[in-house]
Protein backbone atom coordinates (compact mmCIF):
# COMPACT_ATOMS: atom_id res chain seq x y z
CA UNK A 1 0.00 0.00 0.00
CA UNK A 2 1.05 3.61 -0.51
CA UNK A 3 1.23 6.63 1.78
CA UNK A 4 2.24 10.23 1.16
CA UNK A 5 3.85 12.45 3.80
CA UNK A 6 4.18 16.16 3.02
CA UNK A 7 6.62 18.36 4.94
CA UNK A 8 5.24 21.88 4.78
CA UNK A 9 5.62 25.42 6.11
CA UNK A 10 4.76 28.91 4.89
CA UNK A 11 8.32 30.22 5.31
CA UNK A 12 11.81 28.96 4.73
CA UNK A 13 14.57 28.32 7.24
CA UNK A 14 12.63 25.94 9.48
CA UNK A 15 14.45 22.74 8.46
CA UNK A 16 11.91 21.18 6.10
CA UNK A 17 14.56 19.47 3.99
CA UNK A 18 16.41 18.17 7.04
CA UNK A 19 13.21 16.68 8.41
CA UNK A 20 12.16 15.22 5.04
CA UNK A 21 15.49 13.45 4.45
CA UNK A 22 15.95 12.39 8.06
CA UNK A 23 12.41 10.99 8.29
CA UNK A 24 12.93 9.15 5.01
CA UNK A 25 16.06 7.59 6.49
CA UNK A 26 14.19 6.52 9.61
CA UNK A 27 11.35 4.91 7.67
CA UNK A 28 13.85 3.21 5.35
CA UNK A 29 15.57 1.80 8.45
CA UNK A 30 12.26 0.24 9.43
CA UNK A 31 12.01 -1.56 6.11
CA UNK A 32 9.65 0.73 4.21
CA UNK A 33 10.24 1.46 0.53
CA UNK A 34 10.79 5.21 0.58
CA UNK A 35 10.98 7.86 -2.13
CA UNK A 36 11.57 11.58 -1.56
CA UNK A 37 10.12 14.20 -3.89
CA UNK A 38 11.96 17.52 -3.95
CA UNK A 39 9.17 19.92 -4.89
CA UNK A 40 11.07 23.04 -3.87
CA UNK A 41 12.74 24.94 -6.75
CA UNK A 42 15.63 25.67 -4.35
CA UNK A 43 16.57 21.95 -4.74
CA UNK A 44 17.98 21.42 -1.24
CA UNK A 45 16.91 17.76 -1.05
CA UNK A 46 18.33 17.10 -4.52
CA UNK A 47 21.63 18.67 -3.48
CA UNK A 48 21.71 16.48 -0.35
CA UNK A 49 21.25 13.42 -2.55
CA UNK A 50 23.70 14.50 -5.25
CA UNK A 51 26.72 12.50 -3.93
CA UNK A 52 24.65 9.31 -4.29
CA UNK A 53 25.08 8.15 -0.68
CA UNK A 54 21.46 8.09 0.46
CA UNK A 55 19.75 4.67 0.55
CA UNK A 56 16.63 5.91 -1.25
CA UNK A 57 15.74 7.87 -4.35
CA UNK A 58 15.27 11.66 -4.38
CA UNK A 59 13.39 12.92 -7.44
CA UNK A 60 12.79 16.50 -8.50
CA UNK A 61 9.22 17.54 -9.23
CA UNK A 62 9.00 21.32 -8.65
CA UNK A 63 5.69 22.72 -7.50
CA UNK A 64 5.05 26.16 -8.94
CA UNK A 65 2.14 28.48 -8.31
CA UNK A 66 -0.66 27.64 -10.72
CA UNK A 67 0.59 24.13 -11.44
CA UNK A 68 -0.87 22.20 -8.49
CA UNK A 69 -3.40 20.12 -10.44
CA UNK A 70 -0.87 18.64 -12.87
CA UNK A 71 1.71 18.25 -10.08
CA UNK A 72 -0.80 16.37 -7.90
CA UNK A 73 -1.75 14.07 -10.78
CA UNK A 74 1.90 13.09 -11.23
CA UNK A 75 2.31 12.46 -7.50
CA UNK A 76 -0.78 10.25 -7.40
CA UNK A 77 0.34 8.27 -10.46
CA UNK A 78 3.68 7.27 -8.97
CA UNK A 79 4.14 3.58 -8.11
CA UNK A 80 3.48 2.21 -4.64
CA UNK A 81 5.89 3.38 -1.95
CA UNK A 82 6.10 5.70 1.02
CA UNK A 83 6.56 9.10 -0.57
CA UNK A 84 7.87 12.07 1.40
CA UNK A 85 7.49 15.49 -0.22
CA UNK A 86 9.77 18.42 0.60
CA UNK A 87 7.59 21.38 -0.40
CA UNK A 88 8.30 25.03 -1.23
CA UNK A 89 7.77 27.55 1.61
CA UNK A 90 4.51 29.26 0.69
CA UNK A 91 0.76 28.92 1.31
CA UNK A 92 -0.01 27.63 -2.18
CA UNK A 93 2.31 24.68 -1.59
CA UNK A 94 0.67 23.94 1.76
CA UNK A 95 -2.72 23.58 0.10
CA UNK A 96 -1.35 21.47 -2.75
CA UNK A 97 0.49 19.21 -0.33
CA UNK A 98 -2.60 18.60 1.80
CA UNK A 99 -4.52 17.71 -1.36
CA UNK A 100 -2.32 14.64 -1.93
CA UNK A 101 -1.05 13.75 1.56
CA UNK A 102 -2.04 11.17 4.16
CA UNK A 103 -0.28 13.26 6.80
CA UNK A 104 1.53 16.61 6.87
CA UNK A 105 4.48 17.54 9.08
CA UNK A 106 5.05 21.20 9.97
CA UNK A 107 8.51 22.00 11.40
CA UNK A 108 8.60 25.14 13.54
CA UNK A 109 11.69 26.64 15.21
CA UNK A 110 11.66 28.70 18.44
CA UNK A 111 10.91 31.95 16.63
CA UNK A 112 7.95 34.29 16.72
CA UNK A 113 8.04 34.50 12.93
CA UNK A 114 7.93 30.73 12.61
CA UNK A 115 5.06 30.44 15.08
CA UNK A 116 3.09 33.03 13.13
CA UNK A 117 3.83 31.18 9.87
CA UNK A 118 2.68 27.93 11.49
CA UNK A 119 -0.62 29.49 12.53
CA UNK A 120 -1.15 30.66 8.94
CA UNK A 121 -0.16 27.25 7.59
CA UNK A 122 -2.72 25.57 9.84
CA UNK A 123 -5.40 27.90 8.48
CA UNK A 124 -4.41 26.81 4.96
CA UNK A 125 -4.49 23.16 6.03
CA UNK A 126 -7.98 23.52 7.51
CA UNK A 127 -9.20 25.11 4.28
CA UNK A 128 -7.62 22.33 2.19
CA UNK A 129 -9.08 19.65 4.47
CA UNK A 130 -12.55 21.08 4.03
CA UNK A 131 -12.14 21.32 0.27
CA UNK A 132 -10.83 17.76 0.01
CA UNK A 133 -13.31 16.38 2.56
CA UNK A 134 -10.58 14.45 4.37
CA UNK A 135 -9.29 15.18 7.88
CA UNK A 136 -5.59 14.94 7.00
CA UNK A 137 -3.55 14.79 10.24
CA UNK A 138 -1.14 17.67 10.83
CA UNK A 139 1.89 17.04 13.04
CA UNK A 140 3.53 20.15 14.47
CA UNK A 141 7.24 19.50 14.97
CA UNK A 142 9.28 21.77 17.27
CA UNK A 143 12.59 21.85 15.40
CA UNK A 144 16.08 23.10 16.27
CA UNK A 145 15.00 23.28 19.89
CA UNK A 146 17.29 23.67 22.89
CA UNK A 147 15.16 22.38 25.79
CA UNK A 148 17.43 24.16 28.27
CA UNK A 149 16.45 27.54 26.89
CA UNK A 150 13.22 29.37 27.72
CA UNK A 151 12.48 29.78 24.00
CA UNK A 152 12.64 26.02 23.52
CA UNK A 153 10.17 25.40 26.32
CA UNK A 154 7.82 28.13 25.14
CA UNK A 155 7.61 26.95 21.52
CA UNK A 156 6.34 23.53 22.62
CA UNK A 157 3.71 25.16 24.84
CA UNK A 158 2.69 27.58 22.10
CA UNK A 159 2.28 24.80 19.52
CA UNK A 160 0.16 22.78 21.92
CA UNK A 161 -2.37 25.63 21.91
CA UNK A 162 -2.96 25.38 18.14
CA UNK A 163 -5.22 22.34 18.28
CA UNK A 164 -3.10 19.90 16.28
CA UNK A 165 -0.82 16.99 17.20
CA UNK A 166 2.53 18.17 18.61
CA UNK A 167 5.56 15.91 18.11
CA UNK A 168 8.47 15.45 20.46
CA UNK A 169 11.06 18.18 19.76
CA UNK A 170 14.07 17.76 17.48
CA UNK A 171 17.16 19.53 18.73
CA UNK A 172 19.58 21.76 16.89
CA UNK A 173 22.56 19.47 16.27
CA UNK A 174 25.68 19.61 14.15
CA UNK A 175 24.96 16.03 13.09
CA UNK A 176 22.24 17.28 10.73
CA UNK A 177 24.46 19.97 9.24
CA UNK A 178 27.33 17.53 8.73
CA UNK A 179 25.03 14.94 7.17
CA UNK A 180 23.88 17.44 4.54
CA UNK A 181 27.47 18.44 3.76
CA UNK A 182 28.51 14.80 3.33
CA UNK A 183 25.37 13.70 1.49
CA UNK A 184 24.58 11.03 4.08
CA UNK A 185 21.97 10.39 6.75
CA UNK A 186 22.48 11.90 10.21
CA UNK A 187 23.85 9.53 12.83
CA UNK A 188 24.38 9.43 16.56
CA UNK A 189 22.53 7.92 19.52
CA UNK A 190 20.55 11.04 20.40
CA UNK A 191 19.70 11.77 16.77
CA UNK A 192 18.52 8.18 16.32
CA UNK A 193 16.26 8.49 19.36
CA UNK A 194 14.77 11.76 18.08
CA UNK A 195 14.09 10.35 14.64
CA UNK A 196 12.67 7.09 16.02
CA UNK A 197 10.16 9.11 18.03
CA UNK A 198 9.26 11.14 14.96
CA UNK A 199 8.87 7.96 12.92
CA UNK A 200 6.55 6.52 15.59
CA UNK A 201 4.36 9.61 15.54
CA UNK A 202 4.16 9.79 11.75
CA UNK A 203 3.29 6.11 11.37
CA UNK A 204 0.75 6.38 14.17
CA UNK A 205 -0.92 9.23 12.27
CA UNK A 206 -1.25 7.08 9.13
CA UNK A 207 -1.84 3.81 11.00
CA UNK A 208 -4.88 2.82 8.87
CA UNK A 209 -2.61 2.71 5.83
CA UNK A 210 -0.31 0.18 7.52
CA UNK A 211 -2.79 -1.66 9.75
CA UNK A 212 -2.49 -4.87 7.73
CA UNK A 213 1.30 -4.72 7.40
CA UNK A 214 2.96 -5.93 10.60
CA UNK A 215 6.42 -5.10 9.27
CA UNK A 216 5.44 -1.44 8.98
CA UNK A 217 4.18 -0.97 12.54
CA UNK A 218 6.17 1.53 14.66
CA UNK A 219 9.12 0.09 16.51
CA UNK A 220 9.42 0.48 20.26
CA UNK A 221 11.60 3.37 21.35
CA UNK A 222 12.92 4.66 24.63
CA UNK A 223 10.57 7.05 26.48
Amino acid sequence: MRSIISVVQRKGGVGKTTIAISLAGELHRRGLLVDVIDADPQRSAAEWAAPGRLPFRVSELPLRVGGAAQWADIIRSMPGATTIIDTPPHEYAVGAAVAVADVVVLPCTPSGLDLSATEQAIAAIIYARDKRGVDVPALLLPNRVDPRMLEGQQIVEALEELGEIVCAPVASRLAYVRAFSAGVLPTGETVSTELARLGDQVLRAIAPVYSDEDDYLPVETAP
